[in-house]
């Protein structure tokens, strides 16, 4: 049943390059107020842009930015591993620091981002950023770990979250996020799945799926009907709630990382080494439930 309605989503593929001669792209993110998708081209550090009519620069130098979401403004929210720090760029294009130090320590060089519904930021703070040259800048480890963090928007503070992963990266909510799911790709590569409460703790973690070298998972995020849609090696994969994997979308390249967007909500967009992708789907993004 589950492989049949991957089949159902992807009836109408129509998987096109967008745009390439990139490095390495991503963190794709749809602005719905402007209904534009933006994205990392981290090795050049400079974000682009897609109108849905041409492609342009949307900012350059970056910070070596990597990923990106929105909040629920609408506001543009980045991980840069330059500046080493989180921050929030208004609708008026102003930018606003929202993280860079954890126990007045340096952040290494966060990565990923998502938002709860209550405005709290959760992001991944490998150090991809301070140990290739071609990320960001050579620096050290400075609070000695690589965390996932939380930022209540509301008391300003910010709170370790998962402390136990060596390369922490791709990171999300579940549909009615009850569940957070995280990345890991160091040593081993998987997604992991965190219980979350009301009071956003985390419990129960388990192995939602695990992969080996040439198939690591590196960034993901929901849809509708709460599947999971990640990059899987060269290719998008998509997994039920139950950890199955129901499909696959093969890529010319090696994929980073997927957004949803457009009008309807189910165009997905794909970051996917030197270029950037995009396919119709007869299933939307959570955020268009």
């Amino acid at each position: 049943m589950n492989k049949q309605k991957f089949e159902q989503y992807t009836k109408n593929l129509n998987l096109k390059k967008v745009h390439t001669g990139s490095i390495w792209t991503e963190g794709p993110c749809y602005l719905k107020k402007l209904n534009k998708v933006v994205w990392s081209d981290i090795p050049n550090n400079r974000m682009l842009s897609f109108d849905f009519d041409k492609v342009e620069i949307f900012r350059s130098p970056s910070n070596f930015s990597n990923g990106n979401t929105t909040d629920n403004k609408g506001n543009l929210v980045t991980c840069e591993h330059g500046a080493r720090r989180v921050t929030i760029t208004d609708e008026n294009n102003i930018i606003t620091l929202i993280a860079d130090q954890y126990n007045e320590k340096r952040l290494n060089s966060p990565n990923d981002v998502c938002v709860h519904s209550n405005g709290t930021i959760f992001f991944t703070d490998p150090p991809y950023g301070i140990i290739n040259p071609k990320e960001g800048f050579p620096g050290k480890m400075m609070y000695g770990g690589c965390y996932v963090f939380k930022y209540d928007t509301k008391t300003k503070s910010l709170e370790a979250l998962a402390t136990d992963m060596d390369r922490p990266n791709g990171v999300a909510l579940s549909l009615d996020e009850s569940q957070l799911f995280i990345s890991n790709t160091g040593g081993t590569k998987y997604i992991r799945r965190y219980d979350i409460d009301k009071n956003l703790k985390i419990s129960k973690p388990i192995e939602f799926a695990k992969s080996d070298p040439d198939h690591i998972f590196d960034g993901f995020r929901f849809d509708t009907e709460n599947n999971l849609w990640t990059s899987r090696g060269d290719g998008v994969a998509c997994y039920a709630p139950s950890g199955e994997q129901i499909g696959y979308i093969k890529m010319p390249e090696r994929v980073s990382n997927v957004d949803f967007g457009g009008v309807e909500g189910n165009t997905l967009f794909i970051t996917a080494s030197t270029s950037f992708y995009m396919t119709t789907l007869n299933i939307k993004g959570a955020k268009f439930k």
